[in-house]
């Protein structure tokens, strides 16, 4: 679903469903599973993923990694789930679709977070805002929280909301935010909504965070 910014629109609102509509539940689906421990398929994506990105190198070029708390050990540990998380992304958005088996690997590595996420997903509440003709983005993600707050996400890097610079940034417990994962998700399968902007309300909507 595409909106188009004209005269008097406030950007906030291009792209939001006019209803809600009911349809199966990814966290339904994901919580259908017993996840106590991962699938047998995560060992070789893991020994996959950690080929494709050794663990002296983050695959989040701007991601912080805990580094005090844990030594090199859970950095080490950090590198690998985040190497693994982008192997599963890979594969999704390929396929345009999330097995079981991939929803547990990413339960598995993101815990609640990602149970968040798909509920936020489910109820669609990810819009990506396109600038033209530059083609950059960012996301607009809508909280849990009952004043439904929206935040900007750039899905692998940065989020505006409180448990980004609290729980990843400032403590270093988190990988990510839920934020982020919803993003991430929406993206790789589809289900966000599509605003096209100018460059120029881009910067605009930037500016209001």
């Amino acid at each position: 679903m595409a909106g188009f910014f004209c005269e008097n629109t406030d950007l906030f609102e291009l792209g939001k469903p006019k209803t809600r509509l009911r349809r199966r539940c990814t966290r339904r689906r994901l919580l259908e599973r017993p996840l106590a421990k991962p699938p047998e398929e995560l060992r070789p994506l893991r020994e996959e993923a950690v080929l494709r990105f050794p663990t002296a190198q983050n695959p989040f070029p701007h991601h912080h990694v805990p580094l005090e708390r844990g030594s090199s050990r859970m950095a080490t540990a950090a590198s690998s789930s985040v190497a693994v998380a982008n192997a599963v992304w890979d594969q999704i958005k390929s396929s345009r679709a999330a097995s079981d088996d991939h929803l547990s690997i990413l339960h598995f590595l993101f815990g609640k977070n990602f149970e968040r996420a798909t509920r936020i997903v489910d109820q669609g509440g990810v819009r990506k805002f396109s600038g033209t003709p530059s083609g950059r983005f960012l996301f607009l993600v809508v909280g849990e929280s009952r004043r439904k707050e929206e935040y900007i996400c750039f899905a692998e890097h940065h989020c505006t909301c409180y448990s980004f610079f609290y729980d990843v940034v400032s403590r270093g417990e988190q990988l990510c935010c839920k934020h982020q994962l919803a993003a991430r998700l929406a993206e790789a399968v589809g289900a966000h909504s599509e605003v096209k902007v100018s460059d120029e309300q881009l910067a605009v909507l930037l500016s209001k965070f």
